[in-house]
């Protein structure tokens, strides 16, 4: 995963491909969407309400507007903070300026982050219920909204980091391209393949220690800010 051309794989261009914005493009691959599934699960567990998986929030939604679900206010909330912030970070990273795209997205999720990590302290994690659990949902709703927008494709094939329903079509699509498909798209299917069950594989695994860090309910947000922050030492330098 070295920065020479030779090393590098052939896909078209994107600004939005984490091989053109990071170094070791398959650990941050592998990093961010753990990291979402860690405070995804975190954040179900503690407010109600997921912060990554929005399709959870909006069946969430419906079911509370039915009566079946007390804490529908917070998959409002967070439904709509992470639409925001997946709005306001495109327009800060589509902006000009000295500064790369992914440098741009980083710091804009990793800020949002340390925000909904500081309000988790000073709001004790929700356990007083009612504003506070709906503010701290909408916080990391933001901040997951933020964290989706920091890369779209890896090596020319899309990805997600927050959300996995479309990993799980986009699977079930290359698997059936390499089972009956033309032999030509059987080796990018492979690829394809690899990187949706990299990608799940790593959501679920975060999502298993953010279960287990219940015990420690104060400090979720700040471990996944913590690691976010440290893949800024992956971002490209551009010349």
């Amino acid at each position: 995963m070295g920065d020479s051309a030779s090393a590098r794989p052939s896909f078209t261009a994107d600004p939005q491909d984490v091989y053109r914005e990071f170094r070791h493009p398959l650990l941050v691959l592998a990093v961010t969407t753990a990291t979402a599934g860690f405070v995804d699960a975190f954040a179900f567990l503690r407010y109600g309400a997921f912060v990554a998986n929005q399709s959870g929030n909006a069946v969430l939604l419906g079911i509370g507007l039915a009566g079946r679900h007390a804490a529908w206010p917070e998959s409002a909330a967070s439904l709509v903070a992470f639409a925001a912030g997946t709005g306001v970070v495109s327009q800060i990273r589509a902006a000009p300026s000295r500064w790369a795209p992914s440098s741009r997205g980083l710091a804009c999720a990793v800020a949002a982050m340390a925000l909904w990590a500081a309000l988790n302290l000073l709001l004790h994690h929700g356990r007083q219920g009612g504003s506070a659990r709906i503010g701290l949902a909408a916080a990391g709703g933001f901040a997951m909204g933020a964290l989706a927008t920091l890369f779209a494709r890896t090596a020319g094939i899309a990805t997600a980091v927050t959300y996995q329903s479309g990993t799980v079509a986009k699977l079930g699509e290359r698997v059936g391209r390499l089972m009956a498909g033309p032999d030509a798209g059987r080796s990018r299917a492979r690829q394809g393949i690899f990187l949706g069950l990299l990608a799940l594989t790593c959501y679920a695994t975060g999502g298993g220690l953010g279960a287990v860090a219940q015990e420690d309910p104060l400090w979720v947000p700040a471990w996944g800010t913590l690691v976010l922050s440290t893949l800024s030492l992956l971002v490209r330098v551009r010349r």
